[in-house]
């Protein structure tokens, strides 16, 4: 039978890293990023000036047109539904 000591011990462990984690989260800067419309071939493109939520919404449905970032524009080099 586990003692109510044992039982104290885990909650605060877990609570020591639940509040590490946060912590940690909190103090990495967030990147600014910038989101525009553009029309190309006809599509809309939906413009990020940083690349992570172009990852996330390749996850995710992306919503409101495709995705991509403005390197990937300004390159040329879109995804093949940009381009159709």
């Amino acid at each position: 039978m586990p003692s109510m000591l044992s039982g104290f011990t885990m909650f605060y462990r877990s609570l020591a890293i639940v509040v590490v984690g946060l912590s940690s989260f909190a103090s990495v800067p967030q990147a600014s990023a910038e989101i525009y419309s553009r029309q190309v071939n006809g599509k809309e493109l939906i413009v990020h000036t940083n690349a992570a939520p172009v990852v996330v919404h390749r996850v995710l449905p992306p919503f409101h047109g495709k995705h991509v970032t403005e390197r990937q524009l300004k390159a040329g080099r879109l995804p093949p539904a940009a381009r159709r």
